[in-house]
């Protein structure tokens, strides 16, 4: 699995099963555009590196998990 399809399916389980946050939550908090946390989530969009240290630090995901994607 690529790194932005692994990580896109990580960060919607995380939002919709842990958290239960819409979309538009987690873009307002990080903060980016809806319409790109939506690529993202989909796996569509590989996040910048500012944009996924956002993401890994407001979803407190271990980074070394994506070692071997990057």
């Amino acid at each position: 699995m690529s790194f932005k399809m692994h990580f896109g399916h990580d960060i919607y389980h995380l939002r919709t099963d842990s958290l239960k946050l819409t979309q538009q939550q987690v873009a307002d908090a990080i903060p980016i555009s809806l319409r790109e946390y939506q690529k993202i989530e989909k796996g569509k969009l590989s996040p910048g590196s500012e944009i996924f240290l956002r993401l890994v630090f407001f979803f407190d995901i271990d980074i070394q998990k994506y070692r071997e994607d990057l």
